[in-house]
């Protein structure tokens, strides 16, 4: 009887990890700590976007994903990722975008997600500064806190670049709760990392020490505790008080749903 030749074999997703958020948590710094570490591979461009482009199809295969992801490993072996080289991309919107989970799920089942926590209205000042260093807002703070509602109403295709979605969404964004709600209906609890961004600017060492063994990588490598991208904080206390109000029943929310969540 004939021996029926064997078929290719199946292909094995490139990326073993994702740091998926949040936005103004710490994700360019962490991007670059890990990029420190000799057994892990970080995409060249920092934010790929690939999940959530506006031209993204969920048709595209795992393969066809990873050759859109081979440009911007042209300093590692891509073709080790997931062998000894343990490869990952920074795009912090994923976690903020619903519909990016289950796509990065279809992706690889096996994908490790880590997202940065940092205090929702810190994050949400910061966020609208960045964006008016920009010049992609002009209100001032208090108002554009007021407009948010409306001009995430009126958003005609969060996915388009310049969306009111990823530009205005100040507050929204520090709704945790919902987006890890999300998250873990496609990816199981251990599969998932919450980090909080002042635990890794304050406790730099064992905070890496966690995330390179959630990684699967030698969790003795030291990595330089560089401030990256450290800005000077602006000061709106009369705002940060009122946002700070408006996130009591979130902060409720988040405590319950991080209960056997794994959380450095």
């Amino acid at each position: 009887m004939p021996i029926a030749a064997a078929g290719p074999a199946p292909h094995r997703p490139r990326l073993s990890f994702v740091v998926a958020g949040a936005q103004k948590a710490g994700t360019t710094a962490l991007a670059q700590f890990l990029a420190a570490h000799p057994q892990i591979g970080v995409s060249s461009l920092k934010e790929v976007h690939l999940f959530d482009a506006p031209d993204y199809s969920p048709r595209w295969t795992p393969r066809e994903i990873d050759e859109r992801y081979r440009p911007h490993f042209a300093h590692a072996d891509f073709d080790r990722g997931a062998a000894d080289l343990v490869l990952g991309e920074a795009t912090p919107v994923y976690l903020f975008l619903p519909e990016v989970a289950a796509q990065l799920k279809r992706y690889n089942p096996e994908l490790k997600i880590i997202a940065l926590l940092r205090d929702p209205a810190q994050r949400a000042i910061s966020h609208y500064h960045m964006e008016r260093a920009r010049g992609a807002e002009r209100l001032p703070l208090w108002l554009a806190l007021l407009a948010e509602p409306l001009r995430l109403r009126r958003c005609p295709n969060a996915r388009a670049m310049d969306s009111a979605t990823r530009v205005h969404s100040y507050r929204r964004r520090g709704l945790y709760s919902v987006q890890l709600r999300n998250l873990y209906v496609s990816f199981a609890r251990h599969q998932v990392l919450l980090v909080r961004s002042e635990s890794l600017a304050n406790s730099h060492a064992a905070t890496l020490r966690r995330i390179f063994a959630f990684l699967g990588v030698d969790e003795g490598v030291r990595v330089s505790a560089e401030r990256v991208f450290a800005g000077v904080a602006a000061r709106h206390p009369i705002v940060s008080m009122a946002l700070r109000a408006s996130y009591a029943v979130e902060r409720i929310r988040l405590k319950a749903l991080l209960r056997d969540a794994a959380i450095v």
